[in-house]
């Protein structure tokens, strides 16, 4: 199965690049009007604002379920940031599609005994992009796939140590791949395509489609792959 991921931005259409199925993060809502999505099937499910998490299907109809982080934002002006995850079931096998919000590098990181479920505010803290972190990884397994952006690279998140992967025994098979690139034209892996070490979840022929964009030239990419299942 040929896939494509996207944290959307830059006023790109991913839907020009050949791909049996679309994973987008941050995309918005209004493309759902797109002419080309009545052909097609899809689920959508709005973060804040009018942006949210989208699957599209060319072929197949989709059996999609919707979580709510625990720990989220109540009312948030910042569209990009996130809230809740998509579970595409096929079979037994599962790809979460998650958007997860990114802290605000003035922000403290607050303490256990400092946590609340939800927070009102316009500024996203650590303790925020941490347990929405944790609760996603907590939800692989073996016949799972996770696609998201973790806004860190894999060497700062061993650092950081709170979502380390090596220590859930889980693989990002874009470790060194350049998805996001900065104003300084510093190519980051952030984007992340997770499965356990153990998992018979084939990835291969990954592509970062370094495209042209309407309103920026930084940011992240579309992403293609090929997803096989054993």
């Amino acid at each position: 199965m040929k896939a494509l991921m996207f944290s959307w931005n830059g006023e790109v259409d991913a839907l020009q690049f050949n791909s049996d199925i679309y994973f987008l993060q941050r995309w918005k809502e209004r493309f759902t009007k797109d002419v080309r999505d009545k052909d097609y099937n899809y689920h959508y499910t709005n973060n804040y604002g009018k942006r949210g998490l989208c699957i599209i299907d060319k072929n197949n109809k989709l059996d999609v379920e919707v979580g709510q982080f625990n720990y989220h934002i109540k009312n948030l002006t910042d569209e990009t940031q996130g809230q809740y995850w998509q579970t595409l079931k096929l079979g037994k096998y599962k790809i979460i599609n998650s958007s997860i919000c990114y802290p605000d590098p003035e922000e403290p990181i607050l303490q256990k005994s400092e946590m609340i479920n939800s927070f009102d505010s316009g500024r996203v803290p650590y303790k925020i992009y941490y347990e929405q972190g944790k609760e996603l990884l907590s939800m692989i397994d073996d016949n799972t796939l996770i696609l998201t952006d973790l806004h860190f690279e894999d060497s700062e998140i061993e650092q950081q140590k709170v979502l380390s992967l090596k220590e859930r025994n889980i693989k990002n098979h874009l470790k060194d791949f350049g998805t996001f690139t900065n104003k300084n034209n510093y190519n980051a892996s952030l984007d992340k395509i997770l499965t356990t070490q153990n998992s018979n979840i084939k990835i291969s022929n990954i592509d970062v489609i370094k495209c042209e964009k309407e309103e920026s030239s930084y940011g992240h990419w579309p992403i293609s792959f090929n997803i096989q299942f054993a």
